[in-house]
């Protein structure tokens, strides 16, 4: 278990950050009144809009924002405003010593997982799940409030899905701590300083993407195989996945594909869950924290053990 952040109470002040993509100054702001009718004071970081090629201004800005608001102990949490590109950027001059002493949730997902992955290096736990400039700014029919308020506040329950919401693929169960993230980026990661790192406690590892073709969901799965990174796995549940099915010429499923992919793990394997690039309410994932995924007479439950923060 990864250490827990300090959990949220309503009139704290969440610090808004750009790591990755441009920002949309309407959706940002959209987003800001979202988490602000929630019950928190919002700060936006100085540089948020800024904008050079594909990302949201030069390394050096973004650093400045991360690194000034986990500095600050002022501000209880950091949202990203949005995926995208460049995060990889920002990796290699991270101050990790300032980020493990100052713990505090830092929440988003799709290129932010690389971020994740650090924040796992460090010991600390993490939230994948929506973005202020993405699902926050089309308000709380595009996210799960429940999940989203139990990871920032410690308050109601944990995260479960519901009895139809999962597809199971392979039959078993099993428990451990909840790791993973976007897998084009988790793929990516493999081989460098920052992957997912090989672990031999229990892990039920959440992969999920969008739009990417079922031979490089294959590819991709392979490469992570190979890197070591399933090491310690109990159990694998996959987001919704949107975009990657086959087309209807193809005479194979995307399911086929997965377990294909994953032949010879022998743990519990299901499909669905609906955190990052979904069509669906973006549930919150406390990263770290324990999880159960049970796949048993056909029915998959998968369910988070315990809060993230305390």
């Amino acid at each position: 278990m990864a250490t827990k952040t300090r959990a949220l109470r309503r009139g704290d002040s969440i610090g808004v950050v750009a790591p990755a993509g441009p920002v949309n100054v309407e959706r940002l702001h959209r987003g800001v009144a979202e988490l602000e009718r929630l019950g928190f004071t919002v700060r936006i970081a100085e540089g948020v809009l800024e904008r050079k090629r594909f990302t949201a201004g030069t390394i050096e800005n973004r650093l400045r924002q991360i690194h000034g608001f986990f500095a600050d102990p002022g501000v209880a949490a950091v949202v990203c405003a949005r995926g995208g590109a460049g995060t990889v950027q920002l990796l290699p001059h991270l101050d990790r010593d300032l980020l493990r002493e100052n713990p505090k949730p830092l929440l988003g997902y799709s290129d932010i997982t690389l971020l994740h992955l650090e924040m796992e290096r460090l010991g600390l736990t993490s939230l994948h799940g929506p973005m202020v400039a993405r699902e926050l700014a089309e308000g709380d029919s595009a996210y799960d409030l429940a999940s989203l308020w139990h990871a920032l506040t410690g308050e109601g329950e944990p995260y479960a899905s519901g009895p139809d919401d999962l597809v199971a693929l392979a039959g078993g169960s099993g428990e451990g701590v909840l790791r993973g993230g976007c897998l084009s980026l988790l793929a990516a990661a493999a081989g460098t300083p920052w992957a997912l790192r090989r672990v031999d406690e229990p892990t039920i590892l959440f992969l999920e993407d969008v739009d990417e073709r079922p031979y490089r969901v294959d590819r991709m799965l392979r490469q992570l195989r190979a890197s070591g990174a399933l090491q310690g796995v109990t159990g694998v549940v996959f987001g919704d996945m949107k975009g990657c099915a086959p087309g209807f010429h193809e005479d194979y499923s995307l399911e086929e594909v997965l377990l294909e992919a994953l032949d010879g793990l022998d743990v519990p394997v299901a499909l669905g869950l609906s955190s990052g690039h979904t069509a669906h309410p973006n549930v919150t994932l406390p990263l770290g924290a324990r999880a159960r995924l049970e796949c048993l007479g056909g029915e998959a439950l998968f369910a988070v053990l315990e809060a993230p923060v305390e």
